[in-house]
């Protein structure tokens, strides 16, 4: 039976960012004694660290926050992230402690202090701009691919968005704080790091500093053999800045874009930094200047305001970007924002049955696009292997499974692509 004295579960709801904070979090438990077990087991404490990106975000940060004192009723349940940012009052009302986005370092002290019955204050959430970038250290997960935060909150003003009042403005880590991470992941093992921000295109405009000097330093440095970037502003993808990219050693063929719509009359109501002229163009410019570049999307149907000329211009990128993936999702209102107040808003059918015809098209095109590269060799790095296959994605982060009786978690093998069914190639090992 586990020492219940000293047991912590972790659970992470959002994006990568939060991923690596909590596997920052993670490693300070783990340095201070503790033993970090699964999070619906028996633990003497909880820390869930949330998520309030939609709505939806919300609720299943509520419903975690709960379900912890049913798995411990006598646990110490912390909360911290983007929705106890927003909601500290309501966080608290299920919850023995609770802090933001930028001093998610206090949670393991906590933890302490609630053990000893030694807390003096419930909630520590000051706004994110009040204070400078959190130095967190996350050397080690359980995952293949190893996250690298290196940039923090965002100054755009998109309309619908509230992630940037719960992360505040842009915050940047230095070049020298960086570099040396990635060093400990190569010496690890790792075969993969992502460089992760919230507004990871603006990484550096604190500093002094910019994402692609940052990217080329890694070409004279032990690191990790495959770099990938997170979400990044279509905006940023101009003619020099993909030139700059292609000359990265390591750079993965593949970027996530925050793309939202492929309508200009939309883009300009969610207050994003291009339209779609400029969207178009620097596509062309990463398929110009980077050898075999694919693309996956977050796209929003229904913003109000959307018009069917609008949704069918947002269609008709699909068919332009031939993307791997799109995260696809109906528009959810944010209280506190300015598209919550917009006239124009879509019924939920609307805006359900509109981001459903886009994921279907999406589908048709993945499976057009598989049948073009039935019999092509691919280099995957496999993630997983268990039952008989293994799993994991190629440089232009197409899903593979392969059949094989060997253990090839985090190994980097030749495939050739035999066939496809919802959205995973079956393939070959060819060496």
């Amino acid at each position: 039976m586990k020492n219940t004295e000293k047991t912590v579960g972790i659970y992470t709801l959002g994006c990568r960012v939060n991923q690596y904070e909590s596997d920052a979090i993670s490693y300070e438990f783990f340095v201070r004694g503790w033993n970090v077990c699964d999070f619906f087991e028996k633990c003497s404490v909880y820390i869930i660290n949330t998520c309030t990106v939609t709505a939806e975000a919300d609720r299943k940060s509520r419903q975690l926050i709960r379900r912890a004192k049913t798995l411990n009723p006598d646990a110490r349940v912390i909360v911290c992230g983007c929705y106890s940012q927003i909601n500290p009052e309501e966080a608290a009302k299920y919850a023995d402690f609770v802090c933001g986005t930028r001093n998610k370092s206090e949670v393991v002290n906590a933890a302490e202090m609630l053990l000893k019955e030694d807390l003096k204050e419930k909630i520590s959430a000051p706004a994110p701009s009040s204070l400078p970038y959190e130095p967190l250290f996350a050397p080690q997960t359980d995952r293949t691919r190893a996250f690298v935060k290196i940039e923090d909150g965002c100054d755009g003003k998109c309309a619908y968005c509230l992630i940037r009042i719960a992360r505040g403005n842009v915050v940047s880590r230095r070049y020298d704080s960086i570099l040396p991470e990635l060093e400990a992941l190569y010496d690890a093992g790792y075969p993969e790091a992502v460089l992760t921000g919230i507004e990871l295109s603006a990484y550096g405009r604190d500093t002094g500093d910019d994402l692609i000097s940052l990217l080329l330093k890694t070409n004279d440095i032990k690191c990790p053999p495959r770099i990938r970037l997170s979400s990044l502003d279509p905006a940023f993808l101009t003619d020099e800045a993909t030139k700059r990219l292609s000359e990265v050693k390591r750079l993965m063929p593949h970027f996530h874009l925050s793309v939202q719509s492929g309508s200009s009359a939309v883009l300009a109501a969610m207050r994003r930094k291009y339209n779609a002229e400029m969207l178009y163009k620097n596509v062309e410019n990463c398929r110009k200047n980077i050898e075999g570049v694919r693309f996956s999307a977050d796209i929003i149907a229904g913003f109000p305001g959307e018009t069917e000329k609008d949704f069918l211009a947002t269609h008709d990128f699909l068919d332009f970007a031939n993307l791997v993936h799109a995260h696809i999702f109906p528009f959810s209102e944010r209280q506190g924002t300015e598209a919550a107040e917009m006239k124009g808003r879509l019924d939920k059918k609307t805006k359900a049955a509109r981001a459903a015809s886009l994921a279907r098209h999406q589908d048709e095109i993945n499976e057009k696009d598989a049948k073009t590269l039935f019999g092509t060799t691919a280099e995957v790095l496999f993630e997983t292997s268990d039952g008989g296959y293994a799993t994991g994605h190629t440089k232009e982060f197409l899903s593979v499974k392969a059949k094989t009786d060997k253990a090839l978690h985090g190994k980097i093998k030749n495939v050739i692509l035999k066939s496809y069914k919802n959205g995973v190639f079956d393939a070959e090992i060819s060496d």
